[in-house]
This record gives structure tokens, sequence and C-alpha cells, in this order.
């Protein structure tokens, strides 16, 4: 082969690889800008509500990530289980039944101590933000009693005279609604919290204080057995203004279904003094 035949196939050689190495030039640039622009994905990046925990670290010192779902603008409910635990207190009540007699009866003062009781109730919740929210909340109990009955004003009827004492044993039925506001001091899985409140206590005491009524009803009353009399007896009961402030801790154990454990003292606001009630309960609920 000449010199000439030789120059002509370097040439075709070189024409022929120059489009390849533009474009392997080409492909190396745009990848090294694409991979200087792009950052490495977080889980912040991937889903905002990801929540890094203060202290927890996976294998080889790698954080670990969870979910918390949002909670502002969301609605809680919740079942309560508890303990009651009230301080005695003194009642005025008139017309007191004081025997068999349907006549014997008189005004006095109770004083009464409770027995500590087992409570049920139920909540409803509204989360303003991520940790300040506002509460229903209702509970139930029964609680035994002691009580002493001292008579200030005997009825002309009565066989009583003024000072007479009488003790009473029974069972009275309590009810109890607060308004409450409530603070999480740690917007997570777990959160630690205090609450103010507002309510009511109502207290059935089954002391009877006048007269049953006994009217007939017709074959429409009776729970459609025919009808029947049928009698109310008036008893001693009593509805204070209360407070309350109480300390909790809620665990989610989903993105909505959480338990919590708390502690309320509450004062009812008696004509006599502030009556003091401790309360703890277990609740199950969910959040939506």
């Amino acid at each position: 082969m000449n010199s000439h035949t030789r120059s002509h196939t370097h040439t075709s050689i070189a024409r022929r690889a120059r489009p390849l190495a533009l474009a392997a030039l080409a492909f190396i640039a745009t990848a090294t800008a694409a991979l200087a622009q792009t950052s490495v994905p977080t889980p912040q990046s991937v889903a905002p509500n990801y929540r890094l925990p203060q202290s927890s670290t996976g294998a080889a010192g790698q954080p670990l990530y969870h979910y918390v779902a949002p909670h502002a603008n969301t609605w809680d409910f919740y079942l309560t289980l508890g303990g009651m635990f009230i301080n005695g207190t003194n009642m005025s009540a008139q017309g007191v039944r004081l025997s068999g007699d349907r006549n014997d009866f008189a005004d006095g003062n109770i004083k009464i101590k409770f027995s500590d009781s087992f409570t049920f109730g139920f909540g409803v919740g509204y989360n303003i933000t991520e940790q300040l929210s506002v509460h229903g909340q209702f509970a139930f109990t029964s609680a035994d009693y002691d009580a002493t009955f001292t008579v200030t004003d005997p009825l002309p009827s009565s066989s009583a005279t003024i000072g007479d004492q009488y003790r009473v044993r029974g069972t009275a039925d309590i009810s109890t609604g607060d308004l409450a506001v409530r603070y999480d001091f740690i917007p997570g899985r777990i959160r630690p919290f205090v609450q103010g409140s507002i309510g009511f206590m109502y207290i059935d005491t089954g002391i009877v204080n006048g007269p049953s009524s006994w009217w007939w009803g017709g074959y429409w009353d009776g729970w459609g057995y025919g009808g029947g009399y049928y009698s109310t007896t008036p008893t001693v009961t009593h509805t204070y203004f209360t407070l309350g402030a109480t300390a909790g801790l809620s665990y989610y154990f989903t993105n909505h279904v959480f338990g919590a454990l708390t502690y309320t003292t509450n004062w009812a606001n008696t004509p006599h003094k502030w009556m003091l009630n401790q309360r703890i309960g277990v609740s199950i609920g969910w959040n939506y």
C-alpha cells in the first residue's frame, strides 16, 4: 500500500470516530450537570410530615424516621374509665322524710362523706393547632356515702325537734361535665399535656325530701303493657360549679388510635366551702 492510500484510510477512520467521541462527551456533560443539580432526597422532601426523633438512631448511626399525621384541624373522640375520690361536704336540705310516717318531714343540714368510686365517661375534642385543643368531657359514677342529717326546722307534723340527728346511708348518682383547654408540650407520638377546665357536678343523694306523686297511666303508657299506676319521688339533689386542672400523657399507637393517662384535681363550689375531688383516668380514643 502506498503512502497515499494509508493517508486516506487514516482520514476515514478519524472522520468516523469523531461523532462517537462528541456523543460520548455530550452524555458525560449531561449526566454531570444532572447530578450536580439534583439533591439527595430526604424524608422531609418526600413527605413533609416526617419528624426526626430527638435521639433515635439505627444501624451505623443512621437516623430513624417515623411518620406523624397532621394534628391541627382534627377531632378526638375517646372513652374513659377511672376512679373518683370525693371529700366530704355539707348540704342544705328541705323536707327530708325522717321515717315511714308520710307526715314526718323536717328541714336541716346534711354532712356527707363519699366512698371512692369507679367512673366511666366520654369526651370529644377539637385540635386548633398541633399543640392547642379544646375538649368537652362527661363522667358518671355511683358513690356510696355515710351522712348525718341534723334537724334545723321540724315541720308541724313531725315528731323531731331542733338539733336531732339522723344517720343516713345510701348511694348517690354523680355526673360531671367539663369544658377544657389543653396544651400538648411535644407535638409527636408521645404527648405530655396539661389542661384547665370549668364545668359542673350534679349529685343526687337519693334521700327523699318530699311525698311521692302518683298518677294513672293509660293504655298508651306502661311500656305497652296496658297501663297502670306510676309514681315519682323527689330527692335531695345539688348542682355545683367546678374548676379543674389536669396533667396527662397520651400515646399514639397508630396515626389515629391513641391512649391516655390523666390525673385531675377538681373543686366544686358548694355554699359552705370548695369541695375537693380527685380523679384518675385511662382513655382510649380515635383522632380523625
